[in-house]
């Protein structure tokens, strides 16, 4: 079978691996679509040390779906289609992989599967907003690729009051107000905490959701929250240390929520939650892919995720 290698700094190629063999508690998966993300670039644009390459088969890559072809389970037969959550390891990026039960998210008969996969970045998103009231609440939401877009998609249907969604991007805030920002800020023409405090009543925000990934962006955050605000941290910078405003963060009593849904208790579930809305028609996600490309052209799909070219949003390989 075939499976992506990063084999430097922005070089990913693929390799001819055997199949694996499920051990007992496990599945065997056949994939028939995957997504990059932009947690995928920490591995695949950030230089990592020599000796670390090539790195594993199958790495980067967490956002992946297709059938289950060999299984012990009864509750996971054979037939079965899933997406499934390979966790922080990141190596979920090949024709074929094994899995434990608890990593697999039960998916509809029908319908495409790169379509079914948006719910898992969807997903993320509603597990970030479980520990957060945001009914009635000024949100300021910086980043408005993907996963920004979910929250401000995510943010209007749960009532949030005024969402200004931030980015220079023109091409991503158009669809921003379009999924219901009140207010689009071009982060490349004005500086976006002035604007920010003028629109919420020299206050600032109740909530800032940081999605942009960018390591500068954090001390954004804390200038754009009112005092007592919240910032909710889900862009995951492709450095390690991050510095940012932490004397004023702390004159502010600043709430900061870390979001992670990989690593809560149990990651399956929010997704779940994401598809089973849904499959009840509660939410359209087409709109989030914006290019599909077969599996052979990995290497070219990556590079133009990692300069988000040509109006890029989400990206499906399909096996």
């Amino acid at each position: 079978m075939k499976a992506i290698q990063v084999t430097g700094p922005r070089r990913l190629e693929l390799a001819e691996i055997p199949i694996p063999e499920p051990a007992d508690g496990e599945v065997l998966i056949k994939l028939e679509a995957l997504s990059v993300c932009g947690t995928d670039m920490m591995a695949y644009r950030h230089p990592q040390p020599e000796e670390d390459y090539p790195l594993g088969h199958g790495t980067p890559c967490h956002e992946c779906a297709g059938t289950i072809v060999r299984s012990n389970f009864t509750e996971w037969p054979v037939g079965r289609r899933v997406i499934y959550l390979p966790a922080l390891n990141l190596n979920g990026g090949a024709e074929y992989v094994v899995a434990q039960p608890e990593t697999l998210v039960s998916l509809p008969d029908d319908g495409g599967m790169g379509d079914w996969l948006m719910c898992q970045p969807w997903g993320t998103v509603l597990y970030a907003l479980e520990r957060i009231p945001v009914a009635g609440k000024n949100i300021a939401v910086l980043g408005q690729g993907c996963i920004g877009l979910l929250f401000t998609m995510t943010l209007r249907q749960m009532g949030a009051r005024k969402i200004i969604a931030i980015d220079p991007n023109e091409h991503r805030l158009a669809i921003s107000r379009k999924l219901g920002a009140n207010l689009t800020i071009n982060t490349s023409r004005v500086v976006p905490q002035k604007v920010v405090h003028e629109v919420f009543g020299n206050q600032g925000a109740d909530i800032v959701v940081e999605a942009s990934g960018d390591s500068r962006a954090l001390d954004q955050c804390v200038a754009m929250a009112r005092m007592y605000g919240t910032l909710v941290l889900f862009g995951i910078p492709e450095e390690k240390e991050v510095t940012f405003d932490y004397l004023t963060a702390i004159a502010k009593q600043l709430t900061m929520v870390g979001t992670v849904s990989a690593t809560c208790e149990a990651p399956a579930k929010p997704i779940q939650q994401a598809v089973d809305l849904r499959a009840k028609g509660e939410v359209d996600l087409s709109w989030l892919i914006t290019h599909r490309f077969g599996f052979e052209d990995a290497p070219h799909g990556y590079e133009l995720y990692a300069d988000r070219g040509d109006g890029l949003i989400k990206l499906v390989l399909e096996i």
